[in-house]
């Protein structure tokens, strides 16, 4: 079974482009992260060895995330950080695996093959390309074998995750307080003391700058760089190739006559008795078969489908559905439709939705293409083809060349005849023009033998079918500036850092003063702010509210507790930005199950499993964590943890 979706099928090379496969996939309990070959070990798992290849691959890939996240580079405390964190994911992974295999959860060959068939990653025009998963596949260094091994684990992994969703359960007493607590409604008053007020009554001193400079050097570190040569082809730049001969074209018309057929169409009308929670399946049955009983004695099907069908969409309209070929309805209608004649009525179907009563008025039937009509888009394939096969074949050239030739990109540039080209100043962060921060590019110049090896990138496929071969000239470490080139920095966020705490102090002298029983307004305005009071009560996603603030309103006590005055609880907190909030909780209003919607309490129902089947999960995955023996390899974080 997994063999027959890596045999190869004739046709052109897959166009797939694609970046980070063996990490772009996430599962409920923990990260699937395996399948890479590596020559040594990171760590050891119950006596099963995690490759420090795959270790160091994902860990760069999260480095270069977090650093394009925040725009600058990591220090070296924060990147042991992501480094470890990477690890124990991986840990983490490699013990509920271990569980999972060894409570005897098991996963078929052909559920494999399946979930790699329905990933679009390897498909081309909407079905599953042998050719696109085998290059795609290699293109990350991944083997097949290596890789749908990942994807049953996976699999068996989802397998107990399901196992747990579906058994979680609550009691009525515990819903009833998730939605006390879900519905809560808050009547509250706020205001903000914005940090601009605070910045224009701060300086900063020299020395204030100098000793910020001293403790924080990570901060004003220069972005690691390097100077980049490299040689970048597209698809558009191919020349053009010779035109197709007619007998080519007539033989691609001919080879799937199918093709150029539109499908057979039906147009039906139909009356929807649905099952619901109101209505059972044996009622809702017994009234479709009252319903085509009086279809049999004559009566217009237009007029009872506008009295009592449940499809609002179509009632209306006395159950038109308009014009549809095989395979547009659930199987069950779909077929009692094709089987049908015009003018019939069928008895009543019973689908998911519940029960269907169907009558057929007219049948178009499929019509022919003829080569003539076709040829145009048989050419526009045939000239797409000829491009995509010359550009894949160039590729593998270039890759040969450059790995041929380390040293140089002189004969790639000669395979690809096109110029080498020069960037001089590439980041980690913000790469450079023509590629941006493309992740794949980035990997590929901060890559070990890139940057410290002088040899050449493997070729590197990008999006738009481009691809480039890339070599580092100059590698520029960080390294901490001068403090005059980065003083304008420095003197900001000491101001900032001064202003907010500033802004702070203020803040809580103001909570003080209210909680001893001062006026709301007036003392919030003799602060420089102006209290907003949300005409409703608000609730938990409020968007009347900040959602900073609005977190801290449905953590405060109730009034009436040790920090009521005036009837309200009064309390404050520093804002992400330097600014300080100051609120008011006059009211709580817990929520009511019986005034929340039947639809909005089943839904309510549903989170409320998910939570805690989740909860369980990861409780698990925890449980089996702490009881795993890791033995993490010397020197791996520059020093030796047995955890």
């Amino acid at each position: 079974m997994l063999q027959s979706i890596r045999n190869r099928t004739t046709g052109i090379v897959a166009l797939i482009l694609i970046g980070g496969i063996g990490v772009a996939m996430t599962i409920g309990l923990v990260d699937m992260n395996t399948g890479i070959q590596a020559r040594d070990v990171a760590a050891s798992v119950n006596g099963e060895d995690i490759a420090a290849g795959d270790f160091r691959q994902i860990a760069q890939r999260e480095l270069v995330e977090r650093e394009q996240q925040t725009g600058m580079d990591l220090s070296a405390t924060a990147r042991e950080e992501v480094e470890r964190s990477v690890l124990e994911n991986m840990v983490r992974n490699r013990v509920v695996a271990q569980y999972v295999n060894a409570q005897g959860f098991r996963v078929g060959d052909a559920q494999v093959a399946d979930l790699i068939r329905s990933m679009e990653v390897f498909q081309v025009g909407g079905q599953f390309s042998p050719e696109g998963y085998q290059a795609a596949l290699a293109s990350q260094g991944i083997s097949p074998a290596a890789f749908e091994e990942e994807r049953r684990v996976a699999l068996q992994i989802g397998q107990l995750q399901n196992g747990l969703l579906e058994s979680a359960f609550f009691t009525p007493a515990e819903f009833r307080r998730f939605v006390v607590l879900d519905a809560e409604r808050r009547q509250v008053a706020f205001a903000v003391l914005d940090i601009q007020s605070a910045l224009a009554s701060v300086s900063v001193t020299d020395e204030d700058a100098r000793a910020y400079y001293d403790q924080h050097p990570e901060r004003f570190e220069s972005e690691e760089s390097v100077a980049l040569d490299y040689v970048l082809v597209s698809a558009d730049d191919m020349p053009a190739a010779a035109e197709p001969s007619e007998a080519e074209l007539r033989a691609s018309y001919d080879a799937n006559p199918g093709r150029f057929r539109a499908a057979e169409q039906r147009r039906a009308r139909h009356i929807l008795i649905a099952v619901s929670k109101d209505v059972d399946d044996q009622a809702a049955a017994s009234k479709a078969a009252d319903i085509r009983a009086r279809l049999a004695q004559g009566e217009d099907f237009a007029a009872l489908a506008r009295e009592f069908s449940d499809d609002g969409g179509s009632a209306a309209n006395g159950g038109e559905l308009g014009w549809a070929a095989q395979g547009t309805y659930v199987e069950a209608f779909d077929n009692a439709l094709f089987a049908a004649r015009p003018g019939d009525i069928s008895q009543p179907v019973k689908t998911e939705f519940g029960y269907h009563i169907i009558q057929l008025e007219e049948v178009r039937a499929g019509v022919d293409r003829s080569f003539s009509e076709a040829r145009n888009e048989l050419l526009a394939e045939a000239r797409a083809r000829s491009t995509q096969d010359r550009f894949y074949g160039l590729l593998e050239k270039m890759d040969d060349a450059a790995l041929e030739n380390p040293g140089s990109l002189e004969a790639v540039a000669s395979v690809a005849g096109t110029p080498v080209r020069h960037i001089e100043e590439f980041t980690r962060s913000a790469g450079a023009e023509p590629f941006g921060a493309d992740r794949a590019v980035v990997n590929a110049a901060f890559g070990t033998a890139v940057v410290e090896g002088g040899e050449n990138s493997a070729l590197v496929e990008l999006a738009d079918e481009r691809a480039v071969v890339l070599r580092v000239t100059q590698h520029r470490p960080a390294e901490l500036q001068a403090f005059d080139k980065v003083r304008a920095q420095v003197e900001a966020e000491v101001r900032m850092q001064k202003a907010a705490a500033l802004a702070a102090e203020r803040g809580r002298h103001v909570v003080e003063e209210l909680r001893a029983g001062a006026d709301f307004a007036a003392t919030l305005a003799a602060a420089g702010a102006t209290p907003v009071v949300p005409a409703e009560p608000v609730s938990r996603n409020s968007p009347t509210v900040p959602p900073e603030i609005l977190a801290a309103i449905f953590k405060a006590p109730h009034p009436g507790g040790g920090t009521a005055a005036a009837g309200g609880s009064i309390d404050g907190l520093s804002l992400a930005n330097g600014s300080y909030a100051v609120f008011r909780v006059d009211d709580v209003l817990p929520g009511r199950p019986e005034d929340v919607a039947r639809t909005d309490r089943d839904a309510r129902k549903d989170v409320l499993a998910r939570q805690t089947g989740v909860r369980e999960g990861t409780g698990v995955a925890t449980d089996l964590r702490k009881a795993a023996k890791v033995v993490v390899a010397p020197g791996l974080f520059d020093q030796q943890d047995n955890f």
